[in-house]
């Protein structure tokens, strides 16, 4: 019998950061993201990962040199990016990406300057328009502009935030229907998010929701639709609530899958509205109809990643189970970085 090798000390499995907010009193959407990245740890440690959850804190954010360290100091492979800035800082989201970009760390989902250009709802419409992709017409207000801007678009009107997601700032009083009231509606929004809204013509028809995932040409697993007139819920539009209140009348609302044609008009317009926008990894695309025509109404690069949200449940319906998910998300940012691609 040959003697035993010399047994090596075993090799520890690549780390993987999960970055997301941390905050007191964080808002539900914001808090949202702490479950998702509990089950994206677990996902990573199944596919052989290690897995460590990093919590991105304000005072962490304000010290770009401990961002670096940390990352110095734990020899990440890649970082996965559940950042989505914090409640009273939506812009922190893509200045964590550019640091991270700074270090050269491959990270999840779609650089800083995508981050921050699908922030503006006034540059997505602009970016898309100019590929003549349909995008509703609006107006953007900032203090002290004049609601003249606003005497050229038809009735009704949605007011939202310019530099929001996740529904933030979309209410009861986001739709106007009478012109009367649009003043004292702007102003109302203005003096609640003072960095600007967006007015734009509300389109009355169907809402459709299509998940992407790749760095361009892009899978998508399945296209959901919102029928209102089907739901006798008091308003045709999701607001903030729907999502995060389990109290809302609209928040066990399940959209259905949708049909053909209009699927695959849906999918090549979430599609061309990515590729516009350079968008990669995974992001979310929502649609709505009027007369026959697919708007394009939001792009988001940084979608809800909850077991229960859409963007997952749409992986589902695709095929893809969240481990399978999670693991093509890691794939992706690494592809990225193997492709020689590290400038962003």
């Amino acid at each position: 019998m040959k003697p035993d090798a010399a047994q090596e000390p075993p090799q520890k499995s690549p780390l993987i950061l999960v970055a997301a907010a941390v905050e007191p009193e964080a808002r539900p959407d914001v808090a949202d993201a702490l479950e998702a990245r509990a089950w994206v740890c677990r996902a990573l440690e199944r596919a052989g990962w290690t897995a460590e959850a990093w919590d991105i804190t304000p005072s962490l954010l304000a010290s770009p040199d401990r961002v670096s360290g940390h990352l110095e100091k734990t020899e990440a492979v890649c970082v996965f990016n559940l950042f989505e800035g914090f409640g009273t800082d939506s812009g922190a989201e893509h200045r964590f990406s550019a640091l991270l970009e700074e270090t050269g760390t491959p990270c999840t989902g779609n650089p800083a300057a995508v981050l921050e250009t699908c922030l503006s709802k006034d540059a997505v419409s602009s970016l898309l328009r100019a590929k003549n992709i349909p995008v509703p017409e609006g107006r953007t207000l900032l203090p002290g502009d004049s609601l003249s801007l606003l005497n050229d678009l038809s009735l009704p009107l949605f007011l939202k935030p310019l530099r929001e997601d996740g529904s933030v700032g979309i209410d009861e009083h986001s739709l106007v229907t009478d012109r009367k009231d649009l003043p004292r509606r702007a102003e109302e929004k203005l003096k609640l998010f003072p960095g600007g809204v967006r007015a734009e013509e509300f389109l009355p028809g169907m809402e459709y929701s299509v998940s992407c995932i790749g760095n361009d040409p892009y899978f998508v697993p399945a296209v959901s639709v919102i029928d209102y007139g089907k739901w006798n819920a008091g308003r045709p539009f999701l607001d903030y609530g729907s999502k995060w209140d389990p109290d809302s009348p609209l928040y066990d609302l399940v959209p259905e899958p949708a049909e053909e044609p209009v699927k695959e008009r849906a999918k090549r317009l979430a599609s061309e509205a990515g590729k516009t926008l350079g968008c990669r990894g995974y992001f979310r695309t929502d649609l709505r109809e009027k007369d026959g025509t697919l708007y394009v109404i939001d792009v988001n690069p940084n979608p809800d990643m909850g077991s229960g949200g859409g963007f997952l449940r749409q992986c589902r319906e695709g095929g893809m189970e969240m481990e399978e998910v999670a693991a093509r998300i890691v794939e992706l940012a690494l592809e990225h970085v193997r492709r020689g691609e590290q400038q962003w």
